[in-house]
């Protein structure tokens, strides 16, 4: 397991965190929802296998703060549950990462990462 925050740490809008998959570098978004709940999700976009952050403006969130955006192709996701509501890959959801809450600490749980997917 990864620690990745308390819940606490975690802002409104989310935070990047990087963790090893195998042999790769990858980086997650953790969230917390308006129930209290933590989601995490890989930062890639369904469409293609890039960052939703990585070109400018490099925010994670659309102007209107409702929806994660990919900033290279437009994709809206719900961060609630990842669905993609708009853009190329409309019906898709983000890869979600499993982790858990002990002692009000957020931990990534990477003995469940190889071939974990939602698709």
């Amino acid at each position: 397991m990864q620690r990745l925050a308390t819940l606490d740490e975690i802002p409104p809008r989310g935070v990047v965190f990087s963790y090893k998959e195998g042999p790769f570098d990858e980086r997650g978004i953790l969230l917390r929802s308006a129930d209290g709940g933590v989601r995490a999700y890989k930062n890639e976009c369904r469409h293609l296998p890039m960052p939703l952050d990585d070109r400018e403006p490099g925010e994670l969130w659309d102007e209107h703060g409702r929806h994660l955006v990919c900033n290279s192709h437009g994709a809206l996701y719900r961060p609630d549950d990842g669905l993609c509501v708009a853009g190329p890959c409309e019906g898709s959801h983000l890869r979600t990462l499993p982790v858990v809450v002990r002692d009000g600490e957020v931990y990534l749980e990477t003995d469940k990462l190889g071939g974990f997917f939602n698709v």
